[in-house]
């Protein structure tokens, strides 16, 4: 009886790491950026899609962005700067 109970103990803390380290390393949130950045370049490509180009530092980066918010904010412009699925969500 007591070789079922450590065996039964061992299956399920196997099975419950193993559902913990699939959960952290395959199956990661989407990457959120959040922070003070100044608007540097702002840009149409052939397709209709709008970008902007963000700076903060020495870092670059390159983000859709609406229609709404490409027409509304003007180059250069800092603001806090929201990212969620690599598209801009707000720029104040």
């Amino acid at each position: 009886m007591g070789y079922i109970v450590v065996g039964l103990t061992l299956i399920l803390c196997g099975w419950f790491s193993f559902q913990r380290l699939h959960q952290s390393f395959l199956f990661r949130p989407p990457v959120e950026k959040a922070g003070y950045y100044l608007l540097v370049k702002k840009y149409e490509d052939a397709s209709g899609n709008y970008f902007g180009v963000f700076q903060q530092g020495e870092e670059e980066v390159v983000i859709a962005m609406s229609a709404s918010l490409y027409v509304r904010v003007q180059v250069p412009m800092r603001g806090y700067l929201k990212v969620a699925n690599q598209r801009v969500q707000s720029f104040e």
